[in-house]
């Protein structure tokens, strides 16, 4: 019995020198060694068991014609580095080989897919899921290594994954398509769909010397216009497609049996609408017999209601009558008792006036501060202290001695004889201010 050879070469899996494609590719064949060291970047691909992460085995070339696992490191920060990144490590340093400075849209790697049938693993190796691959199978994967290292050169493979946490287990590898002259040229590595063909013979050859018995018709994968991400795409579509139809027959049959139990129900009702009208006639007389009684009963009981409150309304209008007849009583007994009130005559109105206007003044001059903070009342107090000392020099004798009253005593007589002035100039304005509007108090 002969068992398929996958060889997936597909353009969709060119990686350029710009963007983020090879770097989500490193994470996606380092998955297993970055969980490991704590780095988990998450992956789209549905097919990926978590359980069987680690029985993944990544490798990274290691300059010296061999593989190892990649490891984590530290960047020039001394923060750590992904094993991931171990790929574009060696990557980086397999393109400095190339001459020519690379251009941005420059294909710097190629991913390539091996698989064996899965078929032939459920025959040959059924428990890989739980204790991975026996070495027949080793074997075979390692041929089909051994091979990609001759075909591309192994210094070109920046390294790949043994993935067994998918549907089947397969090898994916990276190559960087430098030619030995310094080039970088994936089609003399690609060359075609010719080129396709013969690299999957000498494949299938190589895993016949080993004992694999290769069914020499390609896959539908082995075709260098059909992707792995396309292939799985299509097979979600069909899976999706029987789920769909399977869930929509579920549902109609289920709304089979919801109709036909309808139907019986609706029947049911038809032998017994007779009697339905008879009981909802006999409902309808007693509903509405026992909504008017209870129509009655409500307008019964607001006409209560509205009687209890006018009769309220009219003792509340009673006790404010007897209440305001009381207080007249009283105010015109208080009014018998105390004589009424003598409104002030102008004179002491006056006076009052008068005699607040020093009080104001003092407010006014206190409220008042300039920008160094001093206030109109300070400002008058040192004008009347300089006019005290004019004063002094004034009234002194020929010796400099002064005999006369002190500051405070000055102050006092100051302020009388200011207030007289401003009294008589008050009054005088007021006095003008009657004669312009005849006033008859003032003229009297």
């Amino acid at each position: 019995m002969s068992w398929t050879v996958t060889y997936d070469a597909s353009p969709e899996a060119k990686v350029k020198a710009s963007g983020s494609h090879a770097v989500n590719r490193d994470r996606h064949l380092g998955r297993a060694p970055d969980v490991a060291a704590g780095f988990d970047f998450g992956h789209r691909n549905p097919n990926i068991d978590p359980v069987r992460l680690a029985m993944n085995e990544s490798f990274v070339n290691d300059g010296n014609g061999g593989f190892r696992l990649p490891v984590m490191t530290k960047d020039s920060k001394g923060k750590d580095r992904p094993p991931s990144a171990e790929f574009a490590d060696y990557r980086s340093t397999r393109l400095a080989q190339v001459k020519k400075p690379l251009r941005k849209d420059a294909v710097v790697m190629r991913g390539v897919m091996l698989q064996l049938d899965p078929k032939w693993f459920e025959e040959h190796c059924p428990d890989w899921r739980t204790d991975g691959l026996n070495d027949e199978a080793r074997q075979f994967v390692q041929t089909q290594l051994d091979w990609a290292c001759q075909e591309f050169g192994q210094q070109n493979i920046v390294g790949g994954s043994l993935d067994l946490d998918e549907t089947s287990p397969h090898l994916q590898l990276s190559i960087v398509p430098v030619t030995r002259d310094g080039r970088l040229s994936q089609k003399d590595f690609f060359k075609g769909p010719g080129h396709f063909i013969k690299q999957r013979k000498e494949l299938c050859d190589a895993l016949e010397a080993v004992g694999y018995e290769p069914q020499r018709t390609a896959t539908d994968r082995s075709t260098e216009r059909t992707s792995s991400a396309e292939y799985a795409q299509t097979a979600d579509k069909t899976r999706a497609t029987l789920a769909v139809a399977k869930r929509d027959t579920e549902k109609l049959w289920e709304e089979r049996r919801e109709v036909r139990a309808r139907r019986k129900e609706l029947d049911a009702e038809l032998e017994d609408l007779p009697r339905l009208r008879r009981k909802t006639k006999q409902d309808a007389i007693i509903q509405a017999r026992a909504e008017a009684q209870q129509e009655v009963a409500d307008e019964r009981t607001a006409a209560q209601a509205a009687k209890r409150q006018a009769q309220s309304a009219e003792q509340a209008h009673r006790d404010r009558e007897r209440a305001m007849m009381v207080l007249h009583e009283q105010i015109q007994q208080q009014l018998d008792v105390t004589p009424p009130p003598v409104p002030p005559v102008y004179d002491d109105f006056r006076r009052d006036i008068m005699e607040a206007q020093p009080r104001l003044l003092g407010a006014f001059f206190r409220s008042v501060k300039f920008k160094d903070g001093s206030t109109l009342m300070e400002k008058f107090d040192d004008f009347q202290r300089r006019s005290f000392a004019t004063h002094q020099r004034r009234d002194s004798d020929a010796l400099g001695r002064y005999s006369g009253p002190g500051y405070e005593q000055w102050k006092d007589r100051s302020l009388e004889m200011q207030r007289k002035i401003d009294a008589a100039r008050l009054s005088n304005q007021v006095a003008d201010m009657d004669r312009q509007h005849g006033n008859p108090d003032h003229e009297r």
